[in-house]
């Protein structure tokens, strides 16, 4: 039988009779990791920070293994928060600054150093300081100063977001084989939606203090609960409060439509290319939206149809869990 081990329930923070997280309610498993997405300054790291017991709940509680921690203090508890800025400490070398979480966290053996340092791929930098190795060895530094602590629970606030989109990429896949490997509970905070689908076995998409909706990438894309999640998702064509369509049953070109058909007047702004393949930027004028589609030819005029078959139209689900 698989064990929660995280657990919140109605969590509640107030600031100056704002309330910035609204009853929010979630569980993850042993292993499991949840990636919480939503645009910046909507409270992620608020929940993070409540979290780890940095800051207190307004109201509700968070279980852990079965135990009410509400009230318990940031060192007692069994989490580690990776930040934005690896905050490694300037004067002491890689290895040093992986021995200080051991050390605080009264969990240090030599073996479990080495074994770390090899694990993030820095054994021969264990002498170096930080500023003699690149952002993204800092990173994986943290991490391992984080993993050493040996925490239960593991929180990330955006940690990828200051490095190169190249490095950037490397990383996110590196970290989610690094806590897959060690059934590391984990949550993920990002704006970045391709980052979330990476990084979590589910995701929170995160707005206005509350999850807007919560499930698999595939869930979410296929049946998006409303508007605010097809918008920061992407990929949906919104016709209105309750419904879309999938972009990929689109049709865009100058021909009639049928009756079986919908369809929209549009203005094509400019053409891209991806991969070969030109994609349209197109001005819905009927829907006041725009959307970018890929299409498999140009147009000779800049006004086009954008059809959808009528069986292609859904409802938003309505289900946030």
């Amino acid at each position: 039988m698989t064990q929660t081990k995280l657990e919140m329930k109605n969590i509640t923070k107030t600031f100056n009779h704002d309330k910035i997280l609204n009853e929010l309610t979630f569980h993850l498993e042993k292993g499991e990791i949840m990636s919480i997405v939503g645009p910046s300054g909507s409270g992620k790291t608020t929940l993070l920070r409540i979290l780890a017991g940095l800051e207190k709940p307004t109201d509700g509680e968070i279980i852990m293994n079965g135990r009410d921690i509400t009230k318990q203090k940031a060192n007692r508890r069994s989490i580690s928060l990776v930040f934005q800025q690896p905050l490694l400490f300037p004067h002491m070398t890689v290895k040093e600054n992986i021995v200080y979480g051991a050390k605080v966290s009264k969990n240090y053996k030599e073996e479990k150093i080495e074994s770390l340092l090899e694990a993030i791929g820095m054994a021969r930098f264990r002498d170096h300081y930080p500023s003699e190795i690149s952002g993204g060895q800092q990173q994986r530094t943290a991490l391992a100063r984080a993993m050493a602590t040996e925490p239960e629970v593991i929180l990330f606030d955006e940690p990828f977001s200051s490095l190169d989109p190249s490095l950037r990429q490397d990383l996110r896949y590196w970290v989610r084989d690094f806590l897959a490997s060690r059934e590391t509970t984990a949550v993920f905070v990002t704006h970045d939606m391709e980052e979330a689908m990476i990084m979590g076995d589910q995701i929170a998409v995160f707005e206005d203090g509350n999850f807007q909706q919560i499930g698999t990438a595939e869930t979410l894309h296929k049946s998006p609960a409303n508007m605010r999640v097809a918008t920061f998702l992407g990929g949906h064509l919104i016709l209105n409060d309750h419904e879309f369509a999938p972009l990929h049953a689109v049709r865009v070109g100058t021909q009639k439509t049928s009756k079986n058909e919908v369809s929209f007047h549009a203005t094509v702004e400019h053409i891209t290319y991806q991969h070969g393949r030109p994609v349209a930027h197109l001005y819905v004028n009927n829907l006041e939206k725009k959307i970018s589609i890929p299409i498999d030819e140009t147009f000779p005029t800049r006004e086009v149809q954008v059809t959808i078959p009528a069986g292609s139209i859904q409802t938003f689900s309505g289900e946030i869990l």
